[in-house]
């Protein structure tokens, strides 16, 4: 999956990444992902000890996991390993402007 500025939140500012952006992300790669995998709520949640349920909010875009998981995700999910990265770069390319 290539990473563009397309494929962010149309409200995405780098200055401000809303819990909102977090959640698409996350919803987007592990869609992206694991969308075709049959039972891969189960799959996935028993070989990283999350609940099925928690997997399956972050897969539906219910909510965002919380950082030591998405840490895992990542590790799991070079896509939204990419997302995360571009979104990082992004803030911090605004923030060096606004020292500026």
């Amino acid at each position: 999956m290539q990473i563009s500025r397309e494929n962010l939140s149309p409200n995405f500012t780098p200055e401000r990444v809303s819990n909102e952006d977090c959640v698409e992300a996350v919803k987007r790669s592990m869609q992206h992902r694991y969308g075709e995998v049959r039972n891969a709520a189960k799959r996935v949640s028993r070989k990283h000890g999350w609940s099925v349920k928690a997997f399956t909010n972050w897969l539906y875009g219910k909510n965002a996991p919380r950082m030591h998981d998405l840490i895992v995700l990542m590790a799991d999910c070079p896509e939204l390993e990419k997302e995360v990265g571009q979104m990082v770069e992004e803030t911090r390319k605004c923030l060096q402007q606004s020292k500026h």
